[in-house]
């Protein structure tokens, strides 16, 4: 395994407790790791390209503590409500009882609101590993819905209504430890929960398989469309309540702070701000890789991936070769929503990324490449990054200064 410091993660886990980590599994040629305790790791940009679903071998790894070590037929979780119009109620569940209901898949992708946090950095220190564009990817996960499994424990159906003026949560906690917290916990919205076509779903499976332990084996939370520190792994309870969660990574954390938060008066700041949810209009260019020589004179396809939140479908992905000044559409590869004739069924939501691509027919001497997305509500990236103390939400005008070669001149016999 590798050796590495990192200054930017650190852990209350005692040295022991990484013991057990699934090495095995984690594939480390495919990967960039920023982190080895707790394990952390981005996909190499030109293998998140090669598949629209993302194999799991390539998916980034995201982990605030310890993996914990699981065993799935002994496992259960609680289900608890906390409401002020409900009686206080607990039910266990098991694998058993999840495969029981109805089984959902859907295509989403995944993305940390840390991705490409160094664009961040180059502005002045952040707080947080220092991502770069790889830490998005694009699966397909199996489970029941969370709504199902709530309305299976008696929690009724009609409790998001908008009647009741308190907006209510679900709280999501997991087994193990934690960096910042005794647990790793945090929550969403219950109306977005109970909405069945916004597809929360208790996952057990990714890309047809069981879960591996990284990725949250053997139950874990997907919220399409949200951030994903929302989608808690190894879960141990879930609870409905009046209010979000008291976690330190949903009061503490992921929120963007305004640009005067610092180190030294965020605790000022953190419980002025809400907490993040929704993803933002994103794209990113994956070829040419940073290690990419492009000859000039010659062709070469830009290839990158782009991606919304909260079900907003991205429209287009504009290039530029000439630092804005003209700009030219990619073609996409992606799920289609439904559409009657030429109108968008907004009933329809779209979850995972689109990947694009764009010709180059003469790489020119000095070239530098652009890119930026737009959504199906109009929202398109922002020509600078904005600072955040948290480095959170980058999604900025993605930018490439690839390596040029000259071509090799041909000699006449």
């Amino acid at each position: 395994m590798p050796v590495l410091v990192d200054t930017q993660s650190s852990s209350s886990a005692s040295s022991t407790a990484y013991e057990n980590e699934p090495w095995c599994d984690r594939h480390l040629p495919n990967y960039i790791v920023r982190a080895n305790e707790p394990f952390n790791a981005e996909a190499k940009l030109d293998r998140l390209v090669e598949n629209f679903v993302t194999p799991t071998e390539n998916h980034f790894r995201r982990n605030h503590g310890p993996i914990p070590d699981i065993d799935g037929e002994e496992w259960s979780m609680s289900i608890e409500v906390s409401c002020k119009l409900m009686s206080c109620t607990k039910t266990v569940v098991t694998l058993p009882d999840i495969q029981s209901l109805e089984q959902f898949e859907v295509v989403a992708v995944l993305e940390c609101a840390g991705n490409r946090r160094d664009g961040l950095k180059a502005i002045k220190p952040v707080n947080g590993v220092i991502w770069g564009p790889g830490t998005a990817s694009n699966s397909q996960w199996s489970g029941c819905r969370l709504r199902d499994l709530l309305v299976s424990a008696g929690i009724p159906a009609n409790l998001c209504h908008p009647f009741y003026r308190t907006p209510r949560h679900v709280e999501f906690a997991a087994y193990g430890e934690a960096s910042d917290d005794v647990h790793y916990a945090s929550s969403i919205p219950l109306e977005w929960v109970m909405n069945p076509l916004n597809m929360v779903l208790v996952a057990t499976e990714m890309n047809g398989k069981r879960l591996i332990r990284d990725h949250g084996f053997p139950a874990r939370i997907v919220a399409p469309g949200i951030i994903g520190a929302r989608w808690v792994k190894w879960l141990k309870n879930i609870r409905v309540q009046d209010h979000e969660s008291d976690s330190f990574y949903q009061k503490r954390d992921y929120k963007i702070l305004p640009p005067m938060a610092n180190s030294t008066n965020c605790e000022e700041y953190w419980p002025r701000f809400p907490a993040l949810l929704e993803l933002t209009i994103q794209s990113a260019i994956c070829r040419p890789a940073p290690d990419e020589h492009l000859l000039v004179g010659h062709k070469y396809l830009v290839r990158g991936y782009a991606l919304s939140g909260g079900g907003r479908a991205v429209d287009r992905v504009e290039v530029t070769l000439d630092d804005g000044k003209t700009w030219d559409l990619a073609d996409l590869y992606a799920i289609h929503a439904k559409q009657r004739e030429t109108q968008r069924d907004w009933a329809e939501r779209s979850w995972s990324w689109v990947l694009w691509s764009y010709r180059i027919d003469s790489v020119l001497a000095g070239c530098t490449i652009a890119c930026r997305a737009w959504d199906s509500s109009g929202n398109t990236q922002p020509e600078a990054a904005v600072w955040n103390y948290r480095g959170v939400m980058n999604n900025s005008v993605f930018r490439v200064n690839p390596q040029l070669d000259a071509p090799v001149p041909k000699h006449r016999l």
